[in-house]
């Protein structure tokens, strides 16, 4: 009777232990889980924040001080607790540049001038450098990711057209495109470290829109969109080869193409699509993928007016402004770049300005969180019952 009596109160007590794990991991929504981190700017008043490699390194572009010659944007890197670089601009670029991705050794590409762009490598020993555009000159070309190998990839004309484009050891190669011609428009948006790349191509069949495209050492793979005749564009692949992006899901009642954030995960041969959701709002975009399945993006409405940087994980879509403190000011409108750490870049307004800004994961997830007090409350439950 005893050992019934004190086996009682042990299932009790641990119903009451596990009631309060359950409740205090179900609190992601309430809780702020992210520390802010506001980047700054290069002196102006606005700046984006477009990719974090896993060691916390950004960049993207700001705006210069006012009062400036031509105060535009130039591509910066930042580095906690920063300030930020000025990567300046190429020789002869007017003042503008823009960093589009950064790898884990804190190399970053992009383009300088948006007159006529021109695709740029950045390191801190060789400064900015030009690359070399599939046509043989510096004109005309954007370098959008870079792995951890070195390998750019990006667009760049051949003299007819622009071409998707990867540049390894920065000679300029044409990665193809699905309608097999060398003739019309593609555009790569990332590469991983297994050298897959991803972005967009033309079909070449008449009344279909180009589609989001794989390249797989010497394979193009057509990843399809939600309508047989409807655009779609992959904009991040991770180390497993699944891609996130963008795939157009109907019209609106006045005709605009309705973009659906999209994943994109081959499964025996086949490309399977998922859409990620929209927050309730029309529009949305997936713009990174982490090697954990993470996705960030945003979505927005009709009328543009409304934009939420959102968290996409384990088949739920997050809101980013809920897990962050209300009391800081700030709306996240965009989320661009997650790394493997889960931190995450993008830009959201601050006192009426445009500001790039970085989340710091704060918090342990949930699940994790819960399985831990779970194995601490049985192993006690065990440890009670041995010992009477």
């Amino acid at each position: 009777m005893h050992f019934a009596f004190d086996l009682n109160i042990l299932v009790k007590r641990s119903l009451f232990c596990f009631a309060l794990i359950l409740l205090l991991s179900s609190s992601r929504s309430v809780l702020a889980q992210y520390q802010l981190i506001d980047l700054g700017t290069l002196g102006g008043s606005t700046s984006f924040a477009r990719a974090v490699n896993d060691f916390g390194q950004v960049t993207g572009n700001a705006q210069l001080p006012v009062g400036q010659p031509n105060p535009r944007l130039n591509a910066f890197s930042w580095n906690n607790p920063g300030p930020m670089q000025n990567l300046g601009t190429l020789p002869g670029s007017n003042n503008f540049s823009r960093g589009y991705d950064i790898n884990n050794a804190g190399v970053i590409v992009g383009e300088s001038d948006n007159n006529i762009p021109r695709a740029f490598r950045w390191d801190p020993v060789n400064g900015m450098v030009g690359l070399i555009r599939l046509a043989g000159d510096n004109d005309r070309g954007v370098a959008h990711g870079i792995n951890n190998n070195g390998r750019i990839v990006g667009i760049s004309s051949n003299g007819t057209a622009s071409r998707p484009t990867m540049w390894v050891n920065d000679v300029a190669h044409d990665l193809g495109s699905l309608d097999g011609v060398n003739t019309s428009f593609g555009r790569a948006w990332s590469i991983n470290d297994n050298n897959v790349a991803v972005g967009f191509s033309s079909t070449g069949i008449p009344g279909v829109s180009s589609k989001a495209t794989m390249w797989d050492n010497g394979n193009i793979i057509n990843l399809g969109s939600w309508q047989t005749n409807s655009f779609s564009e992959a904009l991040d692949v991770n180390l497993s080869g699944i891609a996130v992006g963008a795939a157009v899901n109907g019209t609106t009642g006045s005709g605009t193409s309705i973009r659906r954030a999209t994943r994109w995960k081959i499964v025996n041969g086949t490309p399977v699509l998922t859409d990620l959701g929209s927050l309730g709002l029309t529009f949305s975009d997936a713009r990174s993928i982490n090697d954990l399945g993470q996705i960030v993006g945003f979505a927005t409405n009709i009328s543009g007016q409304t934009q939420r940087a959102f968290l996409w994980e384990n088949g739920v879509q997050i809101d980013l402004n809920s897990l962050i403190d209300p009391g800081l000011g700030w709306t996240l409108t965009t989320a661009e770049s997650i790394n493997n750490r889960g931190d995450i870049v993008g830009w959201g307004t601050f006192e009426g300005n445009t500001r790039a800004y970085m989340l710091v994961n704060v918090v342990p997830e949930p699940s994790s969180f819960g399985l831990l007090s779970l194995a601490i409350l049985f192993a006690t439950a065990r440890r009670r019952c041995c010992q009477v």
